[in-house]
């Protein structure tokens, strides 16, 4: 088994791990089954969808996760499919991080509101974690709703609602959010010529590229979030947007001017990646 790995490793430039998620998807047994199974075997009977697979990566630059169909988000199983937003490791990380710590505080939490929701992974790994609450998934692009009402029926999670506006367009003001989350697009477009073709030919522009040097929709999402947060929260954090490595600075100099305390935190890789804020009581 390790030759057919070493094959795809070598024909695709895959890391040994998608090389096995790959066969695994492809002959639908894990990696131990997979290691005790006759490889000859193995190779005659799916050698024709390695050689499509491999042939789609390397010719047509198809990103791995849309081969596969699904990828995992915590304890979830994210469907994916071009061209929406492929979930990373990155937001993965930061929303693990948000519900940890505000797991002790559920009790006070009864309603999350997801902007850019994408796939749905991010209002639903909360919808999961904090059952007593609602989580309302607005997102502009209605086949980004569709997939995410499908990943919210294959994880069995009813606590959400989709809805489709543009940021808080179509949100109504009359009904307050104990925390708002984003993960919006926020590359500048002048990046567009250093990042890989897997993801430039077939992941949404619209959700990774944001006019302004990418800051465009995050400002507009902290200008409008006080009208929208419930008064009073007594909560360490409102509101937390993902964002690009280099933007902390301009972020929270923003966000104070629209009377929010910020604190920028880094990643597992040393990357400044989320600003989490709450609202400053004005007297």
């Amino acid at each position: 088994m390790i030759s057919i790995i070493k094959e795809i490793k070598d024909r695709t430039n895959l890391s040994e791990q998608e090389a096995w998620w790959m066969l695994e998807a492809i002959t639908q047994k894990d990696k131990a089954s997979l290691l005790y199974a006759p490889q000859n075997r193995i190779i005659t009977e799916h050698r024709a969808t390695i050689n499509n697979w491999i042939l789609q990566i390397t010719e047509n630059n198809m990103p791995l996760a849309y081969l596969i169909g699904s990828v995992p988000f915590l304890d979830l199983t994210i469907k994916v499919k071009p061209p929406i937003l492929i979930p990373r490791q990155e937001t993965e990380e930061w929303v693990n991080n948000a519900i940890e710590q505000l797991k002790p505080l559920n009790k006070s939490i009864q309603s999350i509101l997801d902007i850019g929701t994408g796939s749905g992974c991010i209002a639903l790994a909360f919808a999961k974690n904090f059952p007593n609450a609602h989580i309302t998934a607005a997102d502009i692009n209605p086949l980004a709703l569709q997939l995410a009402r499908y990943n919210a029926q294959h994880n069995n999670i009813s606590n959400i609602s989709f809805v489709e506006s543009d940021t808080f367009n179509n949100i109504s003001s009359k009904k307050c959010f104990d925390i708002i989350v984003s993960n919006p697009p926020y590359i500048n477009p002048e990046d567009k010529t250093t990042m890989m073709p897997q993801v430039i030919e077939w992941e949404s522009h619209a959700a990774l590229f944001a006019e302004d040097n990418g800051l465009q929709i995050t400002e507009q999402i902290i200008q409008h979030a006080p009208k929208y947060l419930c008064k009073n929260s007594t909560l360490p954090v409102q509101l937390i947007l993902e964002h690009d490595h280099g933007q902390q600075n301009h972020i929270t100099q923003h966000a104070q001017k629209h009377n929010f305390d910020c604190v920028a935190k880094k990643d597992s890789f040393n990357k400044y990646r989320t600003v989490w804020l709450s609202l400053q009581n004005i007297v």
